[in-house]
């Protein structure tokens, strides 16, 4: 056990002093930039929901906030997408800052209602796409195939030391000021996020196809797994969230949760990546979901703040020793064939997965109880994870 816990803090270690130093490498700077940006939205993000249901309004008013995202996921993907292969990956990048910030004002500086809440919704989440999509594109290109086992692990470990620390102080300055003042903060780490940016080329990626094309056979090997990315990330951070919101405490215990379920993917990230390059990747993957799964069962069970620290903290390690080798075969995938119509269908089924959980959370409230709509949504989450082993060995070989 000292022996793991040694060993990935050395590879941890190794990888921070790495990124450090390649400073030249074009992914170096997307590391700097996507710790900026995650820094500034996990201020933020989780709490929105949240903020909704503090309030007065209701459960269905923050279910509505999510389902908007999976709505703008699949209607404006596509012409995201074009977009951006005309003015390229950084240039969206840049852009989505123009749709999120706007999205975070709006439900700062006007009363809450139906009609607020869709206007932030859609224009937060039209910048988290152009956003997705961009930086997905940028890896995929920066990343090179020899290390792109161990760029992938850094990727989702090395931005992820931020989200450690932000969810908890997003927690004390809503707790503590209000959301208004979370807001501001969240903007100014926002704007920051854009310098490293100003230092390495962009890339363009034309896209000439038609949006059929977006479909074509090579690509929908992978929809599956598009569809559980989505259950799963929309459970894990707002749904769990939300439980934890109504079930247990208020927004500190919600920021607690989040940054230890950060601290996992932080812990993890590097060694998986290190393991897969050297070793297999389909064990990785085995025992990723098998663990995910589980924890997605007992996040119903937690009753108090330290089984919510507890649970959050496991799962997000079972996490990502699954999603790094995943995260990795999109990327070789993207490459070989096309990368912005691969990421465009991955943003369009995702949001597909975020729809079909608070499709499930909402009806089940409506029809039975608040508690058994949280237990039903987390053996979703459950049931999808498990099944992710078997489409992940479908996607081909590159």
């Amino acid at each position: 056990m000292f022996g793991y816990v040694f060993s990935a803090k050395s590879i941890l270690l190794e990888g921070l002093k790495t990124s450090l130093v390649e400073l030249g490498r074009d992914i170096n700077q997307i590391y700097i930039y996507e710790l900026l940006k995650n820094f500034s939205l996990s201020l933020i993000g989780v709490f929105v929901p949240i903020y909704i249901v503090s309030q007065g309004l209701t459960l269905f008013h923050a279910a509505l906030f999510i389902v908007l995202s999976g709505v703008t996921g699949i209607i404006f993907s596509y012409p995201v997408a074009r977009i951006i292969s005309r003015f390229g990956f950084k240039h969206g990048l840049v852009a989505s800052y123009f749709l999120i910030i706007p999205g975070l004002i709006a439900i700062r500086s006007f009363k809450l209602s139906l009609a607020v809440i869709v206007g932030s919704s859609l224009l937060y989440n039209l910048g988290r796409i152009t956003h997705n999509i961009s930086l997905n594109s940028e890896f995929a290109v920066d990343s090179k195939k020899k290390t792109r086992g161990k760029d992938s692990g850094r990727m989702l470990s090395l931005p992820n030391i931020s989200r450690v620390i932000a969810p908890l102080f997003g927690g004390v300055i809503f707790a503590s000021l209000g959301f208004d003042s979370l807001v501001v903060v969240a903007l100014v780490f926002l704007v920051l996020s854009i310098v490293p940016l100003l230092f390495s080329g962009d890339h363009r990626d034309p896209m000439d196809y038609s949006f059929r094309d977006v479909f074509k056979e090579e690509h929908l090997t992978t929809v599956p797994l598009f569809v559980i990315r989505g259950i799963q990330a929309v459970t894990a951070v707002s749904v769990f969230s939300l439980f934890i919101y109504f079930s247990i405490g208020g927004a500190l215990d919600v920021g607690w949760a989040r940054a230890m379920d950060s601290l996992g993917f932080v812990l993890t990230g590097l060694v998986t990546g290190k393991f897969i390059q050297r070793y297999s990747e389909r064990y990785a993957v085995i025992i990723g979901t098998s663990g995910a799964a589980l924890i997605h069962v007992f996040r119903s069970l937690v009753a108090t703040p330290v089984h919510a620290f507890m649970v959050s903290f496991i799962g997000g390690i079972f996490f990502q020793i699954y999603h790094v080798p995943i995260y990795k075969k999109f990327a070789e995938r993207a490459e070989k064939e096309d990368v912005l119509e691969f990421y465009t269908l991955r943003k369009m089924f995702v949001s597909v997965g975020n729809i079909l959980t608070i499709g499930v959370l909402a009806g089940s409230y409506m029809f039975f109880s608040r508690e058994v709509a949280f237990g039903l949504t987390f053996v979703l989450a459950a049931l999808a994870t498990v099944s992710m082993r078997y489409f992940s060995e479908r996607i081909p070989a590159s």
